[in-house]
């Protein structure tokens, strides 16, 4: 019974891997989302923060910078270290590090503590952004390739533009912490594909 139960769950789930390649392409196409989506997200909350803890403009705007600095100052280390380590390893954990970091975002009591927390947001989004072409290009191979980065660089667009819009809605219904929050539940599930949906992943580690 066992080894014909195993057999027929083998040959059960082989049909589906050309599917399995589209999942992997839209667990990626939810993080490049999300990380795009925080880049542009603030740009409706600093008058709110400058209010909430009455600090110049100038001050409140490294909510946004430093996100972004972050982002793009570890592409290159973490791209270098997903080929040493596995990709798979580094992208759950940029999930897990940006949703944690999301959540101490909304909970920074003052502005330097939001600062940080938005520098590390920064790293977790970078984990992302660093191997996101990467495992798309070698989930979907060469036949697919150009569709799938297709896919995946307008899931970063559509991030960005919702961005400031996202970001309107949340402080007209809810409060500035809300901003961060709601990455939250969309991060958990991030992680749940990331690990789960790759766990027998085609070419990328």
């Amino acid at each position: 019974m066992r080894p014909t139960f195993s057999g027929r769950a083998r040959g059960h789930c082989l049909p589906r891997l050309q599917s399995y390649r589209w999942f992997i392409v839209g667990t990626v196409c939810v993080g490049s989302a999300m990380s795009w989506v925080d880049s542009s997200i603030t740009q409706m909350l600093l008058p709110r923060l400058e209010w909430e803890f009455g600090a110049k403009l100038s001050t409140v705007s490294w909510v946004a910078v430093a996100y972004l600095l972050a982002l793009a100052a570890f592409l290159p280390i973490f791209g270098r270290l997903a080929d040493m380590m596995g990709r798979k390893l580094l992208y759950t954990g940029g999930f897990l590090l940006f949703t944690v970091s999301s959540a101490l975002c909304g909970l920074a009591e003052n502005l330097p503590v939001l600062i940080g927390f938005r520098v590390i947001q920064g790293i977790g989004a970078s984990l992302l952004s660093a191997n996101a072409v990467a495992i798309v290009v070698a989930a979907a191979g060469p036949a697919r390739r150009g569709r799938a980065l297709g896919i995946q660089s307008a899931a970063q667009a559509v991030g960005f533009s919702a961005g400031p819009a996202i970001g309107g809605l949340v402080l007209e219904a809810l409060d500035w912490h809300w901003v961060f929050w709601i990455n939250v539940p969309v991060g958990l599930v991030g992680i749940l594909l990331g690990w789960f949906v790759r766990r027998g992943g085609t070419r990328p580690r």
